[in-house]
């Protein structure tokens, strides 16, 4: 084969290889920008979660202290019933 012949094969073959080097980064590519969205809709669901465990914290303490402060008031009556 006469030396610009093979030249010229050696260049087509190492353009084959950047071509599908180029696709197979491009692919990674895609495939990371996936997971970033992806892991952004966690991220926000988790957050949208924790908003709502915390409003949900916020009702339940409110209510064990109105239900403690009922409990002082019975178990006061009741030591005055108990003395009376």
């Amino acid at each position: 084969m006469p030396p610009v012949d093979a030249a010229l094969e050696t260049l087509g073959q190492s353009l084959d290889r950047l071509e599908r080097a180029m696709s197979e980064r491009e692919a990674r590519r895609v495939r990371d920008d996936a997971d970033l969205d992806r892991r952004d809709e966690e991220l926000n669901a988790m957050r949208d979660e924790y908003q709502a465990l915390r409003g949900e914290y916020e009702q339940l303490r409110t209510v064990v202290r109105q239900v403690d402060g009922r409990l002082d008031g019975t178990v006061a009556r009741l030591r005055a019933l108990l003395k009376g």
